[in-house]
């Protein structure tokens, strides 16, 4: 069977990079060994356009949320779902040196539109703290996992999955075919995140894990209607549950939740919920993050029908998306990779 790309991968980045396929009326199989504990599928999907650590804006934002906006609300209507959810995000500011901060930094131009420029209280009986929050805008939710899994019965009912994981052994390239068994692809294209570790075709990358950890709670009465950020992110997901997370550790020796990480987690809510609140699920997952913390797109140095998107790490909602778009752009119209995001710039 003849197809125009293997897609190795069916976390955020290689769903985005199919559907952007689909847009532009090109076939593809994937190749996804399904796995519940990878860092797409325990997510918390918040999508925020402001580091709010420093108050800056990350690489490329503005086509990022330009290009994101068209998209999600896209896949709402193709795959019939509702994954997205833009419910504004509150940071808590903790001393006069950050309300200050946020106040001279709201109002420049290039984060106006995404930041409010004064200050607000939070009044809920449920927080410890009610004054004084910055709010960001343009924030909020996408459920992950059911934008992969409505994508992934989408597939299962074309036939556009194997539900395996990759022999490499299986894999044959040559100068212009790709070969798995009975499917001959002009293209190949790795979105493995993490496990891309491994992968023998891009093994000098740079690299540098790192796990997240969060917790799924019960809060009765709670109430938050934003996300809301004091220390670590606390999205509300309906019905009185919550995520909390995520912690950030590149020290670590597997995936696997850790009690030190849990009792983090649990440290910061004790400080910011005034409820009491039950721990229902407590998830881990390494990220494929690297080291100069941007992503890694584009073609292999050798062979010209190998492609890669890796390296998303915590912004991964708002990165698939845009860089699928580059990418498509860049493999059928010519267009050149940012230099900064290219696989080839080490």
């Amino acid at each position: 069977m003849q197809v125009d790309f293997i897609i190795v991968g069916q976390g955020l980045a290689g769903t985005c990079f199919a559907l952007e396929l689909l847009k532009h009326k090109k076939t593809f199989i994937i190749i996804d060994e399904y796995n519940s504990n990878t860092s797409s599928r325990i997510a918390l999907g918040v999508y925020n356009p402001i580091i709010l650590k420093w108050l800056t804006k990350p690489w490329e934002i503005d086509n990022q949320m330009k290009h994101f906006d068209i998209f999600y609300n896209r896949i709402n209507s193709f795959l019939n779902i509702k994954c997205l959810d833009e419910i504004g995000l509150y940071k808590y500011l903790n001393s006069i040196c950050d309300q200050n901060n946020w106040l001279l930094k709201s109002k420049s131009s290039g984060r106006r539109s995404y930041t409010s420029s004064k200050l607000h209280s939070i009044i809920n009986k449920g927080l410890i703290n009610n004054d004084y929050y910055g709010l960001v805008k343009n924030a909020g939710r996408v459920n992950i996992q059911l934008f992969l899994a409505s994508f992934r019965d989408y597939c299962k009912r074309h036939k556009n999955i194997i539900e395996e994981k990759l022999n490499y052994n299986d894999l044959v390239v040559n100068s212009s075919s790709v070969f798995f068994r009975n499917f001959t692809a002009r293209k190949v294209i790795f979105c493995q995140g993490y496990p891309g570790l491994e992968n023998p075709y891009f093994s000098n990358l740079n690299f540098s894990p790192t796990k997240g950890e969060i917790l799924h709670i019960y809060c009765k009465g709670l109430n938050l209607k934003k996300i809301l950020h004091s220390g670590l992110l606390l999205v509300p997901l309906g019905g009185d549950f919550y995520s909390v997370g995520a912690t950030y550790n590149r020290n670590f020796i597997n995936n696997e939740p850790t009690i030190e990480s849990k009792n983090k987690i649990i440290d910061i809510l004790d400080r910011t919920l005034n409820k009491p609140y039950r721990i229902i699920k407590h998830l881990a997952a390494i990220r494929p993050s690297t080291l100069d913390r941007k992503p890694l797109i584009g073609v292999h140095k050798d062979y010209k029908n190998i492609y890669i998107i890796n390296g998303l790490g915590t912004r991964g909602v708002l990165l698939a998306p845009y860089l699928s778009h580059l990418l498509i752009q860049n493999i059928y119209y010519n267009k050149t990779i940012p230099v900064e995001i290219d696989v080839n710039r080490f």
